[in-house]
């Protein structure tokens, strides 16, 4: 009953980090763009921030490896996580209310907080996924857990987004204050208590730890990261995979819109059903599918269901069949929920007792580069192929699409050479644990 409640009670830390990100990503996005009126790019950049600082959680993984707070590796970090997060975010939106100019000390100090909140995000979401990783043994019970709590997210996601929209009815600046104050305020309380009491702590975490912060940071990385060749085809093959399936998540609604002519409710209903597709899968794939296919066949599967369904959606714009875009839609939230699913618990599977907060990390940074290339590579595609044909909407983002089917090609065939037992941080931690393998419990226990 304790393990239960405390699972529970854990899902209380991806909540809040989604709705700290409906908070510093739509709502400021909508702000600066039509409520102040300032430039999309300079929006653009401001939510970009978070994703530009990613490869810190590198660094922040492997202190909340070696470097144990008050005798607890995850805890403390998730904690100080939550509040950098709250904090940065709150303080950006209020920022970006009260600047009015360009070039001011307002829009500076707005920067440096979306910078804060950004290494808050990511050092909370890098070491929940270690902690994932030290509370679940490995195998199908750490790849469910995973991949259930990412469903948590994006329920989270779903109706954080409606409650912020009603809190913001009828809009003011003051309100908007009021909100993000609240908001910002709940995520460290609902944080700090989902932390609490979930470490495990026994002999074999404080020797991994201790074994971790034996070697210092750069040495480990370069030795067991990027000199190793399993490694790096994993993180090559996030990157690409994220590549290829985010790029539509900026281009569908103005494809919809430019091509099929539809009004912004109706290209809204799309990232709906896509949506929908994807939380099926990934609760599917966490409940069952990760045991029944594994995790080489599950990913194949989304992938063929994504390569299959990219051309459908370009032959849906060419018959201007809107229930056949819609359709489609739908499949291809299927498809990544799949796809996610299986590389979630990949990266799981690729972390190790000492060392799951710097590959967590790693793995991190490869997710966050996939869809920041994703954006940029896709707009600049749609832009230049719309000036090259003097403005054919549907082959400017059918190439687009095309390019991202390609991408998943690759993805499909590297997949195939990945053999993540032969990762050398793996083999390392094995050697390492057979002379103490009798002091590790069969089933991690909650703390």
């Amino acid at each position: 009953m304790k393990r239960a409640i405390n699972l529970i009670r854990l899902a209380g830390l991806p909540l809040s980090l989604t709705l700290i990100t409906i908070l510093a990503g739509s709502v400021i996005n909508r702000v600066m763009v039509v409520e102040l009126g300032l430039p999309v790019t300079l929006a653009s950049l401001f939510i970009a921030i978070p994703l530009l600082v990613a490869p810190v959680r590198i660094w922040l993984g492997y202190l909340s490896d070696a470097y144990p707070l008050w005798g607890r590796r995850r805890e403390p970090y998730l904690i100080l996580g939550a509040l950098l997060s709250g904090v940065g975010a709150a303080a950006a939106v209020i920022l970006v209310l009260n600047t009015t100019e360009l070039l001011s000390i307002g829009a500076v100090a707005t920067l440096v907080t979306l910078i804060v909140y950004g290494v808050g995000r990511n050092l909370a979401n890098n070491t929940f996924q270690a902690l994932l990783a030290d509370m679940f043994a490995p195998g199908a019970p750490r790849s469910r857990a995973a991949n259930l709590y990412e469903v948590v997210k994006m329920i989270g996601l779903i109706i954080g987004a409606g409650l912020v929209s009603q809190a913001l009815r009828p809009y003011s600046a003051e309100r908007l204050t009021a909100v993000v104050l609240v908001i910002g305020g709940l995520v460290v309380v609902f944080s700090t208590i989902a932390a609490i009491g979930q470490e495990p702590r026994n002999e074999v975490t404080r020797q991994a730890a201790a074994a971790a912060r034996s070697v210092p940071f750069w040495p480990t990385f370069k030795t067991l990261l990027w000199n190793d060749p399993t490694a790096r085809l994993f993180f090559v093959i996030v990157t690409i995979t994220l590549l290829g399936t985010q790029m539509q998540d900026v281009l569908l609604e103005p494809y919809a819109g430019l091509v099929f002519g539809l009004d912004v409710s109706a290209t809204t209903q799309l990232t709906m059903f896509w949506g929908i597709g994807t939380l099926i899968s990934i609760l599917l794939s966490g409940i069952i599918l990760i045991k029944w296919l594994g995790l080489l066949r599950l990913f194949r599967v989304g992938i063929v269901i994504l390569l299959v369904l990219f051309p459908m959606l370009v032959l849906a714009g060419a018959w201007q069949n809107v229930l056949m875009l819609q359709l489609t839609v739908l499949g291809l939230g299927l498809g990544t929920g799949l796809s996610a699913a299986s590389l979630l618990a990949y990266m799981v599977q690729f972390t190790t007792l000492k060392r799951a907060g710097l590959m967590v990390g790693v793995w991190g940074v490869g997710h966050q580069l996939g869809r920041a290339l994703a954006s940029l590579i896709g707009g600049v595609l749609v832009d230049g192929m719309k000036w090259v044909t003097g403005g054919d909407y549907l082959v400017a983002y059918g190439t687009a699409f095309m390019l991202e089917a390609l991408l998943l090609l690759v993805s499909l065939v590297l997949i195939g050479r990945l053999h993540i037992e032969n990762a050398e941080a793996l083999q390392q931690e094995q050697r390492e644990a057979r002379p103490v393998a009798s002091a590790q419990p069969a089933q991690p226990v909650l703390g």
